[in-house]
């Protein structure tokens, strides 16, 4: 699981300075697009890519509103706390990813928010990687519901879900998070 931590944490390092960017007035377009496309790059190619700045900072700069926005929101940017991978084989999924992948064996990372918000450390996103024909890749993710708590899906492609992660094979806890649900779910196992 060592190579798979490895490259958890180096596409939270990526995500990070890409969601830095988004807001960061000073970077230009182009800059961002890099920033953008470096952590994209963790993500199978058949994947949507969740990042972008959604419009030209050069239509920002001007509107004292929209600076100080972006200026607030890039002060609340924090890279996420990489919780615990969970291994697993034989996993039930949707009937395009196991044309992607090489083995049958995928990996669980849950992780917290991007968002310093004051809420306490606990779940946010749950990445599924696994080693593709592209290698190791972001296969899927879903999001931690705040209100409800329970993951749901990010997005309603079936086809490339992971419905069932399968059989539990191995679990590496790094940090305990502190919000009570989430903080049950990392004790189940």
């Amino acid at each position: 699981m060592k190579e798979i931590k490895e490259f958890i944490e180096k596409y939270i390092e990526e995500e990070f300075k890409a969601n830095k960017g988004k807001y960061d007035v000073q970077i230009t377009d182009l800059r961002y697009e890099e920033l953008e496309k470096n952590a994209y790059l963790f993500y199978h190619t058949l994947n949507p890519n969740p990042f972008g700045r959604g419009g030209s900072i050069d239509n920002i700069i001007g509107d004292e509103t929209w600076v100080n926005r972006y200026v607030k929101k890039y002060e609340k940017i924090i890279p996420r706390t990489l919780l615990q991978i969970k291994q697993y084989k034989n996993s039930k999924l949707g009937e395009g990813l196991p044309r992607w992948l090489v083995n049958d064996e995928i990996f669980a990372c849950y992780t917290s928010y991007t968002e310093n918000t004051g809420r306490q450390l606990g779940y946010n996103k749950l990445f599924y990687v696994a080693e593709t024909n592209e290698g190791l890749k972001i296969i899927y993710d879903l999001t931690f519901n705040v209100k409800e708590p329970e993951w749901r899906y990010s997005h309603d492609l079936k086809i490339n879900q992971v419905k069932n992660p399968g059989k539990l094979i191995a679990v590496e806890k790094y940090q305990a998070p502190e919000e009570a649900n989430s903080l049950a779910d990392y004790n189940a196992e």
